[in-house]
């Protein structure tokens, strides 16, 4: 059985917990649960799927996030196309932001 992790969705209400398993990205599972969030390019490049991260760890692999400037980064801000939970994590209503 697939190690799960946790992504807490504080901003729906009710709020919700996710399941998300390691190897799937963050997105995966949004989608999966019917949780909006807009995306397009599902590989870092061209940050529509922009989110804040407000707890947790994530982790990108071997992916680079070219859709993500240094100052997002430096905000909290993280792209779940190509995020996997490294721990349970807590996320902000995800939203493109104006740059």
């Amino acid at each position: 059985m697939p190690q799960m992790k946790h992504i807490k969705l504080s901003f729906l209400h009710p709020p919700r917990d996710l399941e998300c398993a390691l190897e799937d990205t963050i997105l995966t599972t949004l989608l999966a649960q019917q949780v909006p969030i807009r995306h397009a390019c599902d590989n870092g490049v061209c940050g529509i799927c922009l989110t804040r991260l407000l707890t947790g760890e994530i982790d990108y692999g071997t992916k680079t996030p070219r859709g993500l400037t240094t100052k997002e980064q430096a905000e909290g801000y993280f792209l779940p196309c190509i995020a996997t939970c490294q721990t349970d994590i807590s996320i902000a209503q995800p939203k493109v932001k104006l740059r």
